[in-house]
């Protein structure tokens, strides 16, 4: 009787922790964190001007050759483009990468997919510049 008792107590709380797990998961949305960027920088003005853009480039659009006095946080969206830095450098930069670009340095993005390229800009300027 005893063993049989036990055994019963046993079955009941494996049913309920099931019974729980599937009224918890479907009742509790979940929130999850990735890091997509993670640097150490003195490069952000202070007092600075935070601009927050959506770029769009059509097919084989670009911006032309340019700088910002302050660095700038970059996420593409989607679409692939290409970054060409005054010295040649180049770089792919892909959709749900981000990317920190330096302040003063000279480039030019353009879209090389054959489709809308879209990137979330945050620009970290110099209070007064623009």
């Amino acid at each position: 009787m005893k063993r049989t008792l036990v055994l019963l107590c046993v079955l009941v709380a494996f049913a309920l922790g099931i019974a729980h797990e599937r009224v918890g998961s479907q009742a509790t949305p979940r929130m999850w964190a990735e890091t997509l960027l993670d640097l150490s920088t003195a490069e952000i003005p202070r007092p600075a001007r935070v601009q927050v853009r959506h770029d769009h480039w059509e097919p084989g659009a670009e911006t032309g050759r340019h700088s910002h006095p302050g660095p700038a946080v970059f996420v593409v969206l989607e679409g692939e483009l290409e970054e060409v830095l005054r010295d040649g450098e180049t770089r792919a930069l892909k959709a749900g990468r981000v990317y920190w670009k330096p302040a003063r340095v000279e480039h030019n993005v353009r879209n090389v997919s054959g489709r809308l390229a879209r990137a979330v800009v945050v620009h970290l300027d110099p209070a007064g510049s623009r």
